[in-house]
């Protein structure tokens, strides 16, 4: 719980309710106080309740219908009020709003300003942190391809930065991460190039080359066109898998793991929030599959995929872990890279570059370096705990 004081509180008059405010990339919410008062913040997840002792208000249920604010619920007790403010994307201690007090517009009151967006993230430094170190597959040596979507003449989806760029940015991060754990990395791309500017050749070049490792990951940013960019923000990890396969949303993993290897991320199955059930990446276009050659499988194509579910779930725990984002879930889709890959495969959405506030969180290195984080701790931990033995 935040506590946060105005000043000492006496008993007061009904206080009018908040004023909401549509902004782009977030919802805010205006609460005008007495100069002398008290609140409280205590984010819940699906949630954000503002206590208000010694205040009064109107009790009752108000519908919004805002991608960040569903609604609000006022409630009177003997000695208090509370605001309990419903957030689609979620409120966390790290994530999901802003607060700041400013003075009243007018006369000598105060006024509670309360920014609520779930793009909204932890763009702190990322602290150091100890060095992963295998313990179940220790003197196992791992390879692992990194494919940094889109380059050269294919910029991918556009914001405040090109995809292709903070595709590679992060890649790059992801390598040294591995590397300095003693994993073999391949990039398919390691500066603003592809491999042909044919679309069906460069894809079918970068799958080819994980035949012999022992997973390939796709990192990616994603888009949307208006008028909904303003209220799609969040990661999603993808897997291929059947058409019909529900979304669900792994529990963040702790970014503080413990000492040598960390124990299976816990899950946990979540309702979809609403509106996010049918995602739609503008940036990642499926090529039909009858246009490209099929790879020779190496691996049972079930096994496969059940390897590549688990490591999607890895990944999203931990970059849910490091960067407090909007969990959008790990879902299947029909990506070539993914689909027709000859090893365990995941696509890496971090975030919407045409959202007005993650495009920026994409631009900032403290930010990129957790999402760097993420992905390379859960792939470690994947290759410690899920990746079979040959």
């Amino acid at each position: 719980m935040l506590l946060l004081a105005l000043g000492p509180f006496a008993l007061s008059q009904v206080l009018p309710p908040p004023r909401i405010g549509d902004q782009p990339g977030f919802t805010r919410v205006v609460l005008d106080l007495p100069k002398e008062a008290t609140y409280q913040l205590e984010p819940l997840g699906a949630a954000l309740k503002v206590t208000l002792p010694g205040q009064k208000v109107n009790p009752g249920v108000h519908f919004v219908s805002q991608p960040e604010l569903a609604g609000y619920v006022l409630e009177q007790f003997e000695d208090r009020a509370t605001l309990i403010l419903l957030t689609p994307q979620g409120a966390t201690p790290r994530s999901g709003f802003r607060s700041m007090v400013l003075p009243a517009l007018e006369g000598e009151g105060q006024r509670l300003v309360l920014d609520l967006s779930g793009a909204f993230v932890d763009t702190s430094p990322l602290s150091p942190l100890p060095g992963f170190r295998f313990v179940k597959a220790n003197g196992r040596r791992f390879a692992v391809v990194l494919d940094p979507g889109h380059g050269g003449p294919d910029p991918g989806a556009m914001g405040p930065v090109a995809e292709k760029v903070v595709n590679l940015e992060v890649a790059l991060r992801v390598r040294r991460l591995l590397e300095e754990a003693g994993v073999a990395v391949t990039l398919t791309r390691e500066d603003d190039n592809t491999f042909s500017p044919d679309k069906r050749t460069d894809l079918s070049q970068r799958v080819a080359l994980a035949e012999g490792k022992d997973l390939f990951v796709s990192i990616h940013a994603n888009a949307i066109a208006p008028p909904r960019a303003d209220g799609w923000c969040g990661l999603e990890v993808y897997y291929f898998g059947p058409g019909n396969a529900r979304p669900f949303f792994p529990a963040p993993a702790p970014l503080q793991p413990p000492p040598l290897a960390i124990a299976p991320s816990p899950l946990e199955t979540l309702p979809t929030p609403p509106d996010l059930a049918q995602p739609s990446p503008e940036d990642v276009n499926p090529i039909p599959p009858q246009s490209l050659p099929t790879p020779t499988p190496l691996m049972n194509s079930l096994r496969r995929m059940e390897l590549s579910r688990t490591l999607a779930t890895r990944v999203m725990a931990h970059l849910l872990g490091a960067t407090a984002a909007f969990n959008r879930g790990v879902r299947s889709a029909d990506f070539y890279v993914i689909r027709y890959n000859s090893v365990p495969a995941i696509l890496v959405e971090m975030g919407y570059l045409s959202h007005p506030l993650e495009g920026q969180n994409l631009r900032q290195p403290n930010y990129l370096d957790r999402l760097a984080y993420g992905i390379a701790r859960g792939v470690l931990e994947y290759l410690e705990n899920d990746h079979p033995v040959e």
